[in-house]
């Protein structure tokens, strides 16, 4: 047991120095590497609480991004909806059916990276696309773990700036997993070895996360981009094979 920890912990580590140099990554990354390790729904229990911690980190950041809330509300408060959703959907479904729906997103992820995909969304669908987006969002986080790759082609699609991009990431991030906490707290999950490895993890996470952030402007994103997509691509590929 000890060794399956201390390799979650580099999960960990690799996971939050990535969300600290790009905004986005965490749950993208250490959740098919961590559910390698241990079951799912002790998983998603152990990654939730680090994932809000450094997305209210991201927000703090220089001013609260009050009109950016305003402009996303529609699409944030479906997003509570979906994520609530799709976390009591993820108890109640087989085990293969998550890994397959992991897959996927992980495949879906890679493959509009590879393709360099760009969705363009006319001004006036943004009052009812967001709505859409913000509720298949939450319905997939909270199956999958992972928001990610359908809010980041959505932002872009939008053309959110760079500082636009990652506070609006973050927003959407945190009312996902507060949503899932609340949802995954109705399990009975959180004993306490869960509670003790959940907090030890934490503090690996916030580290490697302020460790990102520092170098986010040095890192060689290209090969590392390389690497990364590669090891995703053994991931999704290992779950697919679980799934069936």
């Amino acid at each position: 047991m000890g060794i399956t920890w201390v390799v979650v912990a580099g999960a960990f580590l690799l996971a939050s120095f990535v969300k600290g140099t790009t905004g986005m990554g965490f749950p993208l990354i250490a959740t098919p590497m961590v559910a390698l390790l241990v079951d799912i729904k002790t998983t998603y229990a152990i990654l939730v609480v680090p994932n809000i911690l450094m997305d209210v980190w991201q927000l703090s950041r220089g001013r609260l991004p009050w009109l950016l809330w305003r402009r996303l509300f529609w699409l944030l408060l479906t997003t509570v909806v979906g994520a609530w959703l799709g976390t009591r959907i993820l108890i109640s479904v087989p085990e293969r059916f998550i890994y397959l729906a992991l897959a996927a997103m992980i495949l879906v992820f890679l493959a509009s990276t590879h393709l360099r995909f760009v969705l363009r969304v006319p001004p006036g669908w943004e009052g009812w696309l967001s709505p859409v987006v913000g509720f298949v969002g939450g319905v997939l986080a909270g199956i999958t773990n992972v928001i990610g790759p359908l809010t980041a082609m959505y932002l872009l699609a939008l053309r959110f700036e760079k500082r636009e991009f990652v506070k609006a990431v973050a927003s959407i991030f945190l009312v996902a997993k507060l949503s899932q906490l609340a949802a995954i707290s109705r399990w009975g999950l959180y004993t306490g070895e869960i509670l003790r490895w959940s907090a030890g993890l934490t503090v690996v996470a916030l580290v490697a996360f302020w460790v990102g952030l520092r170098v986010q402007d040095r890192v060689p994103q290209a090969s590392f981009a390389h690497i990364l997509h590669g090891l995703l691509l053994g991931m999704g590929l290992f779950f697919i094979y679980r799934g069936l």
